[in-house]
């Protein structure tokens, strides 16, 4: 994964994002439309949340130092919990406001202003959210995955914009304008509920990862290469414990050997160490690995 592609990635959707969101809101301040403005504030913390973002992949690419001697990798989750946690009530807000809106009579909105802006939008962010998809097929960022979730977001509200105001226009042509007045906060609490999945989808693995929570897949994996190593090395007993901050994988595994091992010295041990190594995966710099051997099973307790 190459750290300087994933930067020039979100320094590209920062800048985009803050163009969609000014535009977003002067439109949203013109019209009348409370959902368009809602869109621009969406990508307005959209855009801070991707300067952490990038902040946070500077900060990964750099080496550990004395007061981080684990790197920077436990930035990342916290980075996407705030995401998450925007998202979310940004959602709770707009359900409000919707249901404000159209308990105090609707709003008037000029649809010669919003219908083409809305068409633009839908067209610049499904065509960077797939952009950015297509280039991380080969970064394989867990930052760049998770901040492409924006775009998607902001393409779905466009498009729920568009298709809104086309049936307000079509409600007005046919001389059902009272009716019309309801379409915009309407839209935004549909809009509100379909931001619901995308945020919980961000939260919950952000949420293990900063609580520190065991990741089921990574322990199972070092549980099932350690079984099939002790019972083809004649290993006494082992204990594992894995911790997972972003991309970043923790792997201490301690190994108790029998008193009678045939140990030709620490050449052995090292053979051991690149075995399990091998069948736990391909190594990368985001994975730490500890493996210890002790013929005194206390040292495990």
């Amino acid at each position: 994964m190459s750290n300087r592609g994933e930067q020039v990635l979100l320094k590209q959707s920062t800048v985009l994002m803050f163009a969609v969101a000014i535009a977003a809101i002067v439109t949203g301040f013109f019209s009348g439309s409370q959902s368009i403005l809602f869109d621009g504030f969406f990508s307005l913390i959209a855009t801070v949340i991707k300067v952490l973002m990038l902040i946070t992949a500077k900060l990964i690419a750099k080496e550990s130092n004395q007061r981080f001697q684990f790197g920077f990798w436990h930035l990342e989750p916290m980075v996407l919990l705030i995401e998450g946690s925007f998202l979310l009530l940004i959602a709770i807000y707009a359900f409000l406001s919707g249901m404000f809106g159209i308990i105090n009579g609707g709003r008037e909105i000029e649809l010669g202003l919003v219908i083409p802006f809305a068409m633009v939008l839908s067209v610049v962010c499904f065509a960077y959210f797939f952009y950015v998809r297509y280039r991380n097929r080969t970064l394989k960022s867990s930052l760049i995955q998770f901040d492409n979730v924006s775009w998607l977001v902001d393409a779905m509200l466009s498009i729920g914009l568009l298709v809104s105001f086309l049936i307000a226009l079509l409600l007005k042509t046919q001389g059902y304008g009272q009716w019309a007045a309801y379409v915009d906060p309407s839209i935004l609490i549909l809009l509100a509920l379909s931001m619901l999945a995308p945020a919980l989808n961000i939260l919950k693995p952000a949420l293990r990862d900063v609580l520190g929570i065991v990741p089921d897949q990574l322990d199972d994996k070092v549980r099932q290469v350690m079984d099939e190593a002790k019972v083809e090395h004649g290993f006494a007993d082992y204990v594992s414990y894995v911790q997972k901050h972003g991309r970043a994988r923790f792997i201490e595994i301690h190994i108790v050997l029998p008193q009678d091992y045939p140990l030709q010295g620490v050449a052995t041990l090292d053979k051991l160490r690149e075995e399990i190594s091998t069948q736990l995966g391909k190594a990368d710099a985001a994975r730490w690995l500890t493996i210890s051997f002790t013929g005194d099973r206390k040292w495990i307790a």
